[in-house]
């Protein structure tokens, strides 16, 4: 993960953590009787970020008792792998950067359910809840072709060399990266996506730090294993790997409701 994420996600802890405290203060008049009340239904939106990409998720939760939420979600996030570095042709003007030896962009679709145990209660004047998620469910990897704009050289009047450029699959038994000119656009190859079924476990700690009961607000971190029993091929050199993990944190908006 990049220096500014790190940045970033230091700075969000901090505020959870130490600048939360000094909200106390004007918290003293807030309507306890509120936080008395069990609401039985949760929504939240959120925003992932993962050592090898990014993505968006859903959740639909229900307490199932004080103490434990059953949830259900849906996330799509990309994927790559570690090893990727992205380059440049230093031999042509304009030339775009891209990933070589990159054979497919990968995409995850999970959906899956799981529980949510509240492990420290929010204190009445504010603060932190913890919670342990564990979750399990089906992953799908949606495979699209990454696409190059290569180069080929044909003779041309005298000693002349012409060339034209084409968007080609990287193959690396003929291209080599003075051959390549850049990153096709995104669109080429989404007639030839395919689908790899698989499996997913998840486990994180939940921090909630939101100072309205029906307002959820939370960050969650924690670690996801899947399973691909056909492979998922990102790389050339890494084909139809079948296990992947990944370490992540999310921060997720949402609401608490009773439905009557």
């Amino acid at each position: 993960m990049k220096r500014w994420a790190f940045f970033c996600i230091s700075i969000l802890i901090s505020y959870i953590f130490v600048v939360k405290t000094t909200y106390a203060q004007r918290l003293t008049n807030a309507d306890t009787a509120e936080l008395q009340i069990i609401y039985s239904h949760e929504r939240m939106g959120a925003v992932i970020a993962h050592t090898l990409g990014m993505g968006v998720g859903y959740k639909w939760g229900k307490n199932t008792t004080a103490f434990k939420t059953r949830v259900i979600s849906t996330e799509f996030v990309s994927f790559k792998s570690h090893k990727q570095i992205k380059t440049i042709n230093p031999y042509f003007n304009n030339a775009k950067r891209y990933v070589y030896g990159k054979m497919n962009d990968v995409f995850y679709l999970r959906g899956g359910i799981g529980n949510k145990q509240l492990l420290n209660r929010k204190p009445l004047w504010g603060g932190v809840e913890l919670r342990w998620l564990y979750e399990g469910g089906a992953t799908v990897a949606i495979e699209k072709p990454y696409y190059l704009f290569v180069i080929s050289f044909y003779p041309g009047i005298g000693n002349d060399l012409n060339y034209v450029i084409e968007s080609q699959k990287f193959d690396p038994e003929f291209h080599s990266w003075d051959d390549i000119y850049g990153k096709a656009p995104f669109t080429k190859g989404l007639n030839e996506i395919s689908f790899k079924p698989g499996l997913y476990a998840k486990t994180a700690f939940n921090f909630e730090f939101g100072e309205v009961r029906t307002r959820m607000q939370s960050l969650e971190a924690g670690f996801i294993l899947e399973f691909f029993p056909q492979g998922v091929t990102i790389l050339a050199d890494k084909s139809n790997n079948r296990l992947f993990w990944s370490f992540y944190l999310s921060l997720s908006l949402g609401k608490r409701f009773n439905k009557y």
